[in-house]
């Protein structure tokens, strides 16, 4: 009796720094975890209404496309390692911290003043690798040992950026990002673990709390100079906001994740790994920063209900989100992409009346979008095997 005593618990003894691969649903854990994700979406969504001109939203952009990198990466670990063990439960607790003081540092990342930024960044990209050294996979011990170097490079080139002239800075960052998103060519993406249903479902619901910062962004255009009670104009103003968003959720949310799912599991192992970082790490993030854009419009449109809004924010957000949808699709092969491509297109112009209306803009966008989810949910229906 007392030597399976000790069978049986020393698994779960190791398994503190030995953990095992993800299988099945995604876990309580990295819901949390995916929470402070919503926090720095804001920050970016707050840093493109403030400083509405390229530069700003360029200074806004690149932040949000590297720490996209490793937020995605996150969900690559949590794919090969589950955080039940405590340590890796607290080095996940401190990566969230890591990531919530860049997303406090956004505004300043270009300044000497945003040293937090890069610094949370390395130390960042230090957890995430530990972490991913703890998984049983020798192969993906193999495979982050490879693109450690390139994810580091890229934080130290962020963190020397903002000490060498304008130029050089932008320089900097710019290499940054192919340095990140070209680093599994480079280092070689063969040996990550990836287990598709549990990948698909944790980029899902990463992209749903995405969302709810559309949901955020209703209510802070709905706060304005003076505070008053909703009148019929807000009313309104809230409802066409709720339309926008929950548009963008239906578009994603109707039927792509059990299609998607059944792709990615006959995809052969190096097919997984190419769908997982292209669709999931490069497709997401163009249906992010869709929503952002969106998110940024929406504020703007309550702020300026009758007129004057920005004319590019609402129809060049969602026709990036739809465009990246579409992508995501064509990869997966989970859906039609044509009515994606021509929303789109319709979506940019008709997105520019909320220069005359910020209520004509987010109405053009409800109509796009609710036309996009029901031509596709009736064809769906007619040809379930599509």
């Amino acid at each position: 009796m007392t030597e399976t005593g000790r069978s049986e618990t020393s698994p779960v003894r190791r398994r503190l720094w030995i953990s095992e691969r993800t299988q099945g649903r995604v876990t309580p854990t990295e819901l949390f975890f995916d929470l402070v994700f919503v926090f720095f979406v804001t920050q970016v969504t707050h840093a493109v209404e403030t400083h509405p001109g390229w530069e700003g939203l360029l200074k806004a952009l690149f932040p949000m496309v590297i720490v996209w990198w490793m937020f995605s990466g996150f969900g690559w670990l949590t794919n090969a390692v589950r955080p039940d063990a405590v340590q890796v439960r607290l080095l996940l607790t401190l990566a969230m911290t890591g990531f919530f003081i860049m997303g406090l540092d956004v505004p300043y990342a270009f300044t000497p003043e945003g040293w937090a930024f890069p610094l949370a960044y390395l130390a960042v990209v230090a957890i995430h690798a530990v972490v991913y050294l703890t998984a049983n996979a020798p192969s993906a011990r193999q495979a982050i040992l490879r693109n450690v170097p390139f994810n580091a490079a890229a934080g130290v080139l962020v963190l020397v950026a903002p000490h060498l002239p304008e130029a050089w800075g932008w320089v900097c960052w710019a290499a940054a990002v192919p340095v990140l998103y070209l680093s599994p060519f480079l280092g070689r993406i063969r040996g990550f673990v990836i287990e598709p249903h549990h990948f698909v479902e944790r980029h899902a619901l990463l992209l749903l709390v995405v969302l709810g910062e559309s949901v955020v962004a209703i209510g802070i255009g709905a706060e304005s100079a003076e505070s008053h009670a909703v009148d019929a104009p807000l009313a309104l103003g809230v409802t066409l906001g709720i339309a926008v968003a929950s548009g963008l959720w239906w578009v994603y949310f109707d039927g792509d994740e059990a299609r998607a799912d059944a792709e990615f599991e006959k995809a052969t192992e190096y097919r997984r790994q190419m769908l997982a970082y292209y669709a999931f790490t490069g497709a997401h993030l163009v249906m992010i920063i869709g929503v952002i854009l969106v998110a940024a419009g929406i504020t703007d449109a309550i702020h300026h209900f009758d007129g004057h809004a920005h004319r590019w924010w609402l129809g060049c957000g969602t026709a990036v989100f739809l465009l990246g949808h579409a992508i995501y699709r064509s990869l997966l092969r989970s859906g039609r992409i044509t009515d994606r491509v021509v929303g789109a297109m319709c979506a940019v112009p008709l997105g520019a009346t909320a220069y005359f209306a910020g209520w004509l803009g987010m109405t053009m966008i409800v109509i796009v979008l609710a036309a996009i989810a029901t031509v596709d949910h009736r064809l769906a229906a007619r040809h379930p095997g599509d």
